[in-house]
């Protein structure tokens, strides 16, 4: 029988056992060279009603006339992606362009609030545009008569498409000057009234109307896109997030129209549910398009 020498055997047996071990590796277990965490982000909500939280009472009473709630969708973020956390929260109901840049409910400006922040964010997200177009108005005049009570609803049309890009080019520019190392996410509106009369439980909204409210909020999120991409900012589609619970569907995430106290603020805003959906579309749009 062919001897073999011992001093090759024993090494082979020693290199074995360390590969079983796991102390000889290519380098998994290794620390130096671990998946490192994900990068900690550091966000800042500007915006109307539709950051701020409306629709989700109670509201902190540091700035009632802003209305922010707990469970506004940009702090909803925040619970779903631990490595983002909240340093500016400036939306504030009723806003429109005209916030950015003036004082409004006795908050500053809101890019004010956005270049003085500390420490700088490095994602921007806003909802705006939607008061400019007096959208809120329509919807209340279809619950208490009818929709464009005037027989017409060109002049609304014409305004999202025709004068409210300027504002919101001019808006999303600022935005990049006062936070020039953020990522500007521009957040869309979220379809509110059901895609097909069969699912519409209102008996004050006619076809007619359910399609021309359908249609126009369709216009501004098409203007606010050709918006964004003009200002060469990011924009976040939320067509569909409340996809089969908008208002007037049998379970509506979307507060229903009130004409009294405390109900007429929140009316027409996504409640707790549709702002965790929300919350999950731009979380969605983050994790698919990260940079």
């Amino acid at each position: 029988m062919r001897a073999y020498p011992a001093q090759p055997l024993r090494l082979a047996l020693v290199l074995v056992i360390l590969v079983i071990t796991g102390t000889l590796s290519s380098g998994w277990g290794d620390p130096a060279l671990a998946a490192a965490p994900p990068a900690h982000h550091v966000l800042a909500a500007l915006g109307d009603s539709y950051s701020s939280g409306e629709g989700t009472p109670p509201f902190d009473p540091a700035d009632a006339r802003c209305r922010h709630s707990s469970q506004a969708w940009p702090r909803l973020l925040t619970t779903i992606d631990s490595s983002i956390s909240i340093d500016l929260f400036a939306a504030c109901a009723g806003a429109t362009t005209d916030a950015l840049s003036s004082s409004f409910h006795g908050e500053e400006p809101q890019l004010v609030q956005l270049r003085q922040a500390t420490p700088a964010p490095d994602i921007v997200t806003i909802t705006i545009g939607g008061n400019d177009a007096g959208f809120s108005q329509v919807i209340v005049s279809c619950y208490t008569w009818k929709c464009f009570w005037t027989g017409n609803d060109k002049r609304e049309r014409d305004y999202v498409n025709k004068e409210l890009p300027d504002s919101l080019v001019a808006s999303y520019t600022a935005m990049r000057t006062a936070a020039p190392g953020a990522r500007i996410l521009v957040v869309g509106y979220p379809s509110i009234f059901p895609a097909r009369q069969s699912k519409n439980t209102c008996k004050w909204l006619s076809n007619t109307e359910r399609n021309q409210l359908t249609i126009l909020n369709r216009q501004l999120n098409q203007a606010i896109r050709r918006s964004a991409a003009k200002a060469d900012v990011e924009y976040v589609s939320i067509d569909r997030a409340l996809r089969g619970h908008e208002m007037c569907t049998k379970d509506s995430w979307v507060a229903p129209i009130s004409l009294f106290s405390p109900g007429r603020n929140l009316s027409a805003h996504p409640d707790a549910d549709g702002q965790a959906a929300i919350a999950k579309a731009v979380d969605h749009y983050l994790d698919s398009h990260d940079r």
